[in-house]
């Protein structure tokens, strides 16, 4: 998690020192304090103990848990797991909409989530990996006829013999990829003048197999694969989107 490591230590010093030893009024707040989020007066479910202990198989550097990983997972499960009494969308333009906010509520409650999470040492994962431990996870969660959370019982190897999360460190799910693929036919049609007409499942294979590359895709021996993302793909005109564009769009930040 080198990514935000050094920032979440340096948040939960400064917490220390200005909450707890200076005691100010104004201070930094630190979502992972196990004094401002003690679980002491809690009882923690069995749902969260069997998910604590597979995170910790995984993300061995996991330390401790407070009140605020208990509660916004249990929120994060709950808008993603259980059907909801509300009515589905009638317009595509709605339906997109609901889906957007539903993202981005799922996308705070995970940042909650992992930024609540003591750490004894760097993880090996970065925050997008240590978010596709949590989604995987979660993805197992059930509810039963007493509307109580069970979890599969092969959570734990499915986790483990994750190919994509072993090769890339992170997991790219199939609403991402359809994301970035359709923002890709945008940039692609409004910005090249190149539409595609029709897509395979090779297609979407290859461009998550890009997707993982980052930055590494403009490396000469990369360039076979971003060949063969092009040569998936059905054109509406004859026009081929050439490798440099890939790239461009590709490598800009998100």
């Amino acid at each position: 998690m080198s990514d935000i490591y050094e920032e979440l230590e340096e948040i939960k010093n400064r917490h220390e020192i200005e909450k707890h030893n200076e005691l100010r009024e104004e201070y930094q707040v630190d979502p992972s304090c196990l004094k401002c989020y003690s679980t002491d007066e809690m009882e923690i479910g069995d749902w969260f103990k069997r998910f604590w202990k597979i995170f910790q198989k995984v993300i061995g550097e996991a330390k401790n848990y407070n009140r605020n990983t208990y509660a916004k997972l249990l929120e994060y499960i709950i808008l993603t797991r259980k059907d909801g009494e509300e009515s589905y969308p009638s317009s595509k333009k709605k339906r997109d909409r609901e889906f957007e906010r539903k993202r981005k509520e799922e996308e705070k409650l995970l940042d909650i989530v992992v930024r609540s999470i003591r750490y004894r040492n760097e993880p090996d994962y970065r925050k997008a990996g240590i978010i596709s431990v949590i989604k995987v996870i979660c993805e197992h969660y059930m509810f039963n006829e007493d509307d109580e959370l069970i979890l599969d019982d092969q959570t734990e190897e499915n986790l483990l013999g994750n190919r994509e999360l072993l090769t890339y460190g992170y997991i790219i799910k199939d609403d991402e990829l359809d994301i970035r693929f359709e923002k890709f036919e945008q940039w692609s049609d409004e910005i090249e003048s190149v539409t595609i007409k029709n897509k395979g499942y090779g297609t979407m294979r290859h461009f998550k197999e890009i997707l993982h590359l980052g930055e590494n895709i403009a490396e000469e021996g990369n360039r076979e694969k971003v060949k063969k993302f092009q040569k998936s793909i059905t054109y509406r005109w004859l026009e081929m989107l050439g490798e440099t564009e890939i790239f461009s769009h590709l490598t800009k930040p998100k």
